[in-house]
């Protein structure tokens, strides 16, 4: 019978367990999780939607899924800028962030982590170690609005 071991980082029914030691996962392969989606609002994960590119998102979901977190983070636009990185808290717009409030996700403020699928399209999460907790579908690039140069 194999031994039960209690992993740091891991979920459970009843409490979060989160290592208290620093270290980076850049190294391994992103994890998918479904578990913290959200289902309303603005930015709701919503299959039902009636722009939601559901080939899009699954080719991606696969490509990443083979790829580690440095690999990922590596992947850069025309011009040279990151394609998928962290957003700060101050980037976000209003509906986020009362998106972020009203599912007193706060704590997860530092992890929010984006993922640009075309030219517009974001899915938009936490980081937690490997693991990426679906979030939000942004299809018009509204969580984190571009600032425009000379506005």
């Amino acid at each position: 019978m194999a031994k039960k071991t209690n992993r740091k980082g891991s979920y459970s029914a009843s409490k979060k367990t989160v290592s208290s030691e620093s270290h980076s996962t850049d190294g391994k392969k992103v994890v998918w999780c479904f578990d913290m989606i959200d289902r309303s609002g603005k930015f709701a994960f919503d299959l039902e939607r009636e722009e939601f590119q559901h080939k899009e998102f699954m080719q991606k979901m696969v490509d990443y899924s083979s790829m580690t977190w440095s690999e990922v983070k590596r992947q850069t636009h025309d011009n040279g800028k990151s394609k998928h990185h962290f957003l700060s808290e101050d980037s976000l717009s209003k509906e986020a962030l009362e998106r972020m409030q009203s599912r007193q996700l706060g704590e997860y403020s530092d992890s929010i982590f984006s993922f640009a699928l075309q030219n517009k399209l974001r899915i938009v999460g936490i980081r937690e170690d490997e693991h990426f907790h679906v979030l939000w579908y942004d299809p018009e690039h509204e969580i984190c609005p571009s600032k425009k140069k000379n506005t």
